[in-house]
């Protein structure tokens, strides 16, 4: 179980997140949903060590850890942000193993290994040699899913993963990410997109913006 319990962060004299926790059992989907400027973003920057919180606390199965330490993340939170983030001037193979090289240290081989049974996993076989301009969108999501994974995360994170996709892209992401509860994977995803959220999720947390 992952859990954040009284996350506070505020920018100059305005307070964006106030006392926030959260909860995500293995193996479930926790959606968090509300209006923009309700901190959504900003919570989940927290919540992946991409913000430091101002205060609260994180635990994983109970084990205190810190998500802004390059080792304590290292191979527990994974966020597939909202625009991709595939470098263009790599191919598709080589956005999914440069990472678990270069942090995780395994060999070229290894990650290659690796890297095609996920890409086989989420029905990207034969697109390992193209460049993300050759995808649709819903090819780089998968792509940016496959690339989460190889890092072999407790933890998914993702941001508005349906925002650049059509209805019916948005709902074979869907599928993807039930399909993924399988594998003891904890996954939160930010949406404004309440039917998405409905489809996906375990829970729902409604989140406001403050006073």
């Amino acid at each position: 179980m992952f859990r954040a319990i009284n996350i506070s962060k505020k920018f100059n004299d305005k307070q964006i997140i106030g006392n926030f926790s959260l909860e995500v059992p293995n193996n479930k989907i926790l959606c968090i949903v509300g209006p923009s400027g309700a901190g959504k973003s900003t919570l989940l920057r927290c919540l992946t060590g991409l913000e430091s919180a101002d205060s609260g606390e994180f635990y994983l199965n109970n084990n205190k850890f810190n998500p802004t330490n390059a080792n304590d993340k290292k191979s527990t939170i994974g966020l597939v942000s909202q625009d991709f983030g595939l470098f263009p001037n790599l191919t598709v193979m080589e956005n999914v193993i440069l990472a678990p090289q270069l942090v995780l240290k395994l060999s070229k081989e290894e990650a290659i290994k690796k890297a095609k049974k996920l890409i086989r996993t989420l029905n990207l076989s034969g697109k390992e040699k193209l460049y993300p301009y050759q995808l649709s969108g819903g090819q780089k999501q998968r792509v940016a899913i496959v690339r989460t994974l190889a890092m072999s995360p407790k933890i998914i994170c993702y941001d508005e993963p349906t925002s650049a996709l059509d209805p019916k892209l948005s709902e074979e992401v869907g599928k993807i990410l039930n399909q993924l509860k399988s594998n003891n994977i904890m996954q939160i995803v930010v949406t404004h997109d309440m039917d998405f959220a409905k489809q996906v999720a375990d829970d729902i947390i409604t989140v406001k913006p403050l006073p």
